[in-house]
């Protein structure tokens, strides 16, 4: 049996502080309405909702992985000063407001804006504004970081070691890469996904501006529904839509880990 030090008994009580002050706002919110109240409030459109922000989630998860495959490969293989000075810009979208990254996407995209324009020229009846499309590039500026950044540490600590090993036993770059290196990334990737994909679902700010509501259905994606019916003066209504996100987040993240712990 492991035998507690000094410091175990110093930083318990900041453990102990940390984990009440993120369980007790979740535990609050689950318990806020009935349980009969919130299975009534499914009915108000939250659930589609949910299905549609889930959905367009694990899209734009899907892609930043994608990307950060080739992307990680490329950056820490080459060591250059200005490789590594633009790699840095990977994290800036983290700290820009969420309605300033709204309205960036808005003045690159908008059929009305130089890139915009260009798009209409090339696929005709282009929008941006209240699409998926919209929602998709939105979300990719603002999670693909995660999955970079978790892919990127892993790849540089431990994999490209045993990847250079492969290739000084015959192997080729492209075989010692796929045979080792992309397996023992797994992890990685997986953990990249679930953060991205929660990054996406968290979303408000920036959808406020770009897709507010998506045509033709008119659907709002669930940080945005949430928003709507607490301005609309639904307070209990936001509340047990926001259970039902938190109920379904926390399914969807227990499966993911055992999921990865499988792996």
């Amino acid at each position: 049996m492991r035998k507690w030090n000094s410091l175990y008994f110093l930083f318990l009580p900041f453990f102990a502080v940390y984990l009440l002050f993120i369980i007790t706002p979740i535990f609050r919110t689950l318990t806020f309405e009935s349980l009969s109240y919130i299975l009534r409030d499914s009915s108000s459109g939250i659930l589609p909702s949910l299905g549609y922000t889930y959905l367009l989630a694990l899209l734009v998860a899907l892609l930043s992985i994608g990307f950060s495959i080739p992307y990680v490969y490329f950056v820490s293989r080459n060591r250059h000063i200005v490789l590594k000075s633009l790699d840095s810009l990977v994290e800036l979208p983290i700290m820009i407001p969420h309605t300033v990254v709204g309205l960036m996407m808005l003045i690159t995209f908008e059929p009305t804006m130089p890139i915009g324009r260009l798009i209409s020229r090339i696929y005709p009846g282009y929008q941006f504004l209240d699409t998926f499309l919209a929602v998709i590039l939105t979300l990719f500026f603002l999670s693909s970081a995660y999955s970079i950044r978790t892919v990127q540490i892993s790849y540089s600590r431990d994999v490209m070691k045993y990847e250079n090993v492969g290739r000084t036993l015959g192997m080729t770059p492209f075989a010692s890469y796929f045979i080792i290196g992309l397996p023992m990334m797994g992890k990685a990737l997986l953990r990249g996904l679930i953060l991205s994909w929660a990054r996406s679902v968290s979303e408000v700010g920036s959808l406020l501006i770009v897709a507010f509501s998506i045509i033709p259905s008119g659907i709002h994606l669930a940080g945005v529904f949430i928003y709507y019916q607490f301005l609309a003066g639904n307070l209990s209504y936001a509340i047990a839509s926001s259970a039902i996100l938190i109920i379904t987040g926390l399914i969807a993240l227990l499966l993911v880990k055992l999921l990865e712990r499988e792996r």
